[in-house]
């Protein structure tokens, strides 16, 4: 069959996905920095508090924002084996509560002894807060109340109890971002190692020899068929080998022949070579879409211990690549094949 070759480079089969994914994982990076602009502290600062008794704090500006909210953290103070239920208020200009949190902290600690051995350990569970979202401007306070407190014998305590006290605007939830970041990460990585062996594993041919051939219904238009050559030799091998490819259509008749330089890396253990390996690959559209046969002849053959000839159909690309079109040319009266 008469054809028509032509070498190009392209970037028409680069595979978008991987990109899109890995620019969600950008996007999620960039908000996780951006996201430390609208951070500002507005007071920190550690209180006292009575029993069944309340400390207001100083009075805030909250102003809305596109970005991030109000954030109160609050960490109770305790001595160990006590706890404390306290509730954290935020009341508007007239000192009525508009949201409020409580939270029941407790510390303990204590020795343990087994088999002779000994020791100490800690537990607790302190830190309370509250994030609000402004939806105009308005001027709020921030209050502390102290609604029961004891020890772990069951005594109730009259002693004030510290707390200390963080009051932030802008601050912004970052724990979904983390996971967004990693999450889009993994899919992008995972795309760009699925693009290279996307489409069909068409030929996969491994023998102990250097001439592999195999043949498979490939190509048609806008079809993109990797052609990749793996080559295990052993310590003789020069320092490259040549792997000659030849494509036949479906009556046998030569539609491509060429030589594709290899070069080898050698793996090498206390200072000698041990073995080899080699890897080429190079893409094709073969029109119409039909059976091709591939036959390959890794040269020279002597070192040559495995030989590996792998063709994809309907591939994809991370980039631009060197494509060979192969078509009829177009005095030939071939049939085409119209099935995509």
């Amino acid at each position: 069959m008469p054809v028509t070759t032509q070498t190009q480079r392209t970037s028409r089969f680069v595979d978008p996905w991987s990109y899109i994914a890995l620019g969600a994982a950008g996007l999620v990076l960039l908000a996780l920095m951006g996201s430390q602009f609208f951070y500002k502290k507005l007071t920190s600062e550690t209180v006292s508090v009575e029993p069944e008794e309340s400390v207001e704090l100083e009075s805030i500006q909250l102003e809305p924002q596109l970005i991030g909210a109000l954030r109160i953290d609050v960490r109770a103070l305790l001595p160990s084996n006590t706890w404390v239920i306290y509730e954290i208020q935020i009341l508007d200009q007239n000192g009525d509560v508009i949201a409020s949190a409580m939270k029941e902290a407790w510390s303990e600690s204590g020795t343990w002894y087994e088999d002779g051995e000994s020791g100490s350990w800690s537990e607790s569970d302190l830190q309370g807060g509250l994030d609000v979202q402004a939806k105009k401007n308005e001027q709020i306070t921030v209050a502390i109340a102290v609604l029961e407190y004891g020890n772990t014998s069951g005594q109730e305590l009259q002693q004030p109890v510290e707390f200390k006290v963080t009051v932030e605007n802008g601050v912004v939830d970052t724990r979904y971002l983390w996971s967004g970041l990693i999450g889009s990460t993994i899919l992008g990585l995972i795309a760009i190692l699925a693009t290279p062996v996307s489409g069909k594993t068409a030929i996969a041919k491994t023998i102990q020899d250097s001439d592999p051939s195999g043949r498979a219904t490939v190509g048609g238009a806008n079809q993109l068929v990797r052609v990749k050559i793996n080559v295990k030799s052993d310590e003789t091998s020069p320092r490259q080998l040549n792997a000659r490819l030849v494509i036949n259509d479906a009556y046998g008749e030569q539609v491509y022949a060429r030589a594709l330089p290899m070069p080898l890396s050698f793996k090498e253990e206390d200072g000698r070579v041990e073995s080899a390996t080699g890897q080429v690959q190079c893409f094709f559209t073969l029109e119409p879409r039909s059976s091709y046969g591939f036959h390959l002849d890794v040269m020279p053959d002597a070192p040559v211990d495995q030989t590996t000839l792998t063709v994809r159909d309907r591939n994809r690309t991370l980039g631009s690549v060197e494509v060979v079109h192969i078509r009829p040319s177009p005095l030939s009266d071939y049939p085409q094949d119209k099935h995509p």
